[in-house]
């Protein structure tokens, strides 16, 4: 029962370090290859990229896997995004690998780039365009992160110089919010932007991680169930234990005492999935060590 949530689960650390670095160096070296054929300014470089990277026309053309290819080849003339990607893997990965499957993990950002790519398809059907850049994924990574640990308060220094606190749930809803926004003014209304820039790629990914997350983690019940009825039914499962006395609990059959104890390790869990870990109480923590050695 506990070994079916993420946070519960003992990490495959060598799987987990194997796939973290292959995907970071499949990335680098797509782009090194890129690199590469533009310095021999060789015939496939161009056709590569074109074969690789998304586009209306592919997709019409029914080159489906450009869907999840694009995210392996960059822009050349602006090397912070390739930098921005492999930075997100190297942070991101290596903490979401510390509780979740290797297989998961790349599920999700794959499952992230072929729906930012879905979404940026949508709205440039008819206009045109390509798409490339794995930063559809980096923002799958961090909205899994963010509602995997939403009292988490990240730190890091805004342009260099200043210094910001902000929970990564926080973060994740501003970007979204900027997305929505910058998608309509620059890809719908038709505003230039200042720089190569595909909100609706990343709103795509941001959406995705958060679908992901809730699937995976919550299930597909609690996804479309009501906020405050998931809160009346927990703090009155909540009561209910509560007041049911040690006595009381003593005289109940071994099967009846089971079943009280995993009905209040389900309320602890989704505690911890709303709130974290470190909002538990000392008697919370010890009905999850009791549970420890529940027999399904």
């Amino acid at each position: 029962m506990l070994s079916d949530r993420s946070y519960m689960r003992a990490p495959s650390t060598e799987r987990g370090t194997s796939a973290h670095v292959w995907l970071i160096s499949s990335v680098i070296a797509g782009y090194v290859l890129q690199l590469f054929f533009q310095f021999l300014q060789a015939r496939p470089g161009p056709d590569l990229f074109q074969r690789v990277a998304l586009s209306g026309f592919s997709l019409r053309e029914l080159r489906l896997w450009t869907l999840l290819t694009h995210a392996w080849v960059h822009d050349t003339q602006n090397i912070l995004q390739i930098i921005m990607v492999v930075a997100g893997l190297i942070l991101l990965g290596g903490e979401l690998l510390k509780s979740m499957r290797p297989r998961a993990f790349l599920i999700l950002y794959g499952t992230s780039i072929i729906t930012g790519g879905l979404f940026w398809s949508v709205i440039h059907w008819k206009t045109g365009g390509i798409l490339a850049g794995a930063t559809a994924g980096i923002c799958g990574l961090l909205a899994y992160f963010a509602w995997l640990k939403p009292e988490l308060e990240l730190r890091f220094l805004l342009f260099f110089f200043i210094p910001v606190a902000v929970r990564p749930k926080y973060l994740v809803l501003v970007l979204a919010s900027i997305s929505v926004v910058a998608s309509v003014y620059y890809e719908i209304y038709g505003a230039i932007a200042p720089f190569a820039y595909a909100p609706s790629s990343h709103f795509g990914g941001l959406f995705a991680g958060w679908l992901y997350f809730s699937i995976t983690e919550r299930g597909l019940g609690q996804l479309f169930r009501l906020r405050n009825t998931k809160s009346i039914s927990l703090s009155q499962r909540s009561r209910d234990f509560k007041t049911t006395s040690s006595t009381e609990l003593t005289s109940l059959t071994p099967s009846k005492q089971r079943e009280l104890l995993r009905e209040e390790v389900d309320r602890i869990l989704d505690k911890i999935n709303s709130t974290g870990l470190n909002s538990l109480s000392r008697e919370e923590k010890e009905k999850l060590n009791q549970a420890k050695n529940l027999r399904p």
